[in-house]
């Protein structure tokens, strides 16, 4: 018959237990300390574009904002690190809020919004998130000098660059299936004249798989936040979730080029080697 084991040994088994739930329980608070700091550290990011992206727009300069998902903080940095900028334009690509949060302080963003556009001219689209709260999102936009573009386009001249023009075509939401670019983009035909540069706001790179047919040289995206997690070695839970391959940067698609903001906000417990990120792109 076997002996049950000794009180002492069943002690000792008992304080390594708990020792062991301790430690774990104090790194995991370690951990997701790490991730909240790292969530509200936002970076200011100057890249260049793939060469011969945009005929004809060589300097210009565009501020890139997307996902805000309700970090009122963080978007008023995103506006000082704005001003000192000095773009041509600015676009936000979609989700100021985040759509199971009360929507408050539209007048916190529109001022904001506003401080924005007076920089340069700017333009926006909506994402996932705003299209339940839209009518909401859409006021802060425009009250905030926005020009909104929901599968619209706007024709833009820039006087820095010699009144240089180009077509800046922004979509709906891929998910909630508000995108149609048949209404503002230009069917693509082989061997016709070369239309005018085009750049497509579109807060999905998703959306690239819809654009075959039509002309376009630049689309700006967000909605990855980077991948927001970034385990060494393993793929971001949320990229693979979404089955997205573009985290972050450009990326060419055929001939032509698709880049993807990290964004300013985020959802869940935080970032992990992914910080938020205002970024600025120069055409070379």
């Amino acid at each position: 018959m076997t002996a049950a084991p000794a009180p002492s040994k069943k002690r000792s088994l008992l304080r390594k237990f708990l020792y062991l739930a301790a430690a774990a329980v104090l790194l995991g608070s370690l951990l997701l300390s790490y991730m909240q700091w790292e969530a509200n550290t936002l970076k200011f990011r100057e890249t260049q574009a793939p060469a011969g992206c945009l005929p004809g727009l060589s300097g210009l300069r565009i501020l890139v904002l997307s996902d805000v998902h309700t970090s009122l903080p963080l978007l008023e940095e995103a506006v000082q690190m704005a001003g000192k900028a000095k773009p041509d334009m600015i676009v936000f690509l979609g989700d100021l809020y985040t759509d199971y949060q009360r929507a408050t302080h539209a007048g916190d963003y529109i001022r904001q919004f506003q401080k924005l556009s007076s920089i340069a001219p700017s333009y926006a689209c909506l994402g996932n998130h705003d299209m339940a709260l839209s009518g909401n999102v859409e006021r802060i936009l425009k009250e905030g000098g926005f020009t909104l573009l929901r599968n619209s386009a706007s024709f833009i001249t820039v006087p820095r660059l010699g009144n240089a023009e180009f077509k800046l075509a922004g979509l709906g939401d891929v998910r909630e299936g508000d995108c149609f670019p048949a209404k503002c983009m230009t069917p693509a035909e082989p061997g016709g004249d070369s239309p005018m540069p085009t750049i497509v706001l579109c807060h999905n790179p998703k959306g690239r798989e819809l654009l075959d047919r039509y002309h376009w040289d630049l689309m700006l995206s967000g909605h990855t936040h980077g991948g927001q997690i970034r385990l060494p070695f393993f793929s971001s839970p949320l990229l693979m979730m979404e089955g997205e391959t573009m985290a972050s940067g450009f990326y060419p698609y055929g001939k032509k080029s698709v880049f993807v903001t990290p964004g300013i906000g985020y959802v869940g417990p935080g970032r992990f080697n992914c910080p938020p990120e205002v970024s600025l792109i120069t055409i070379p």
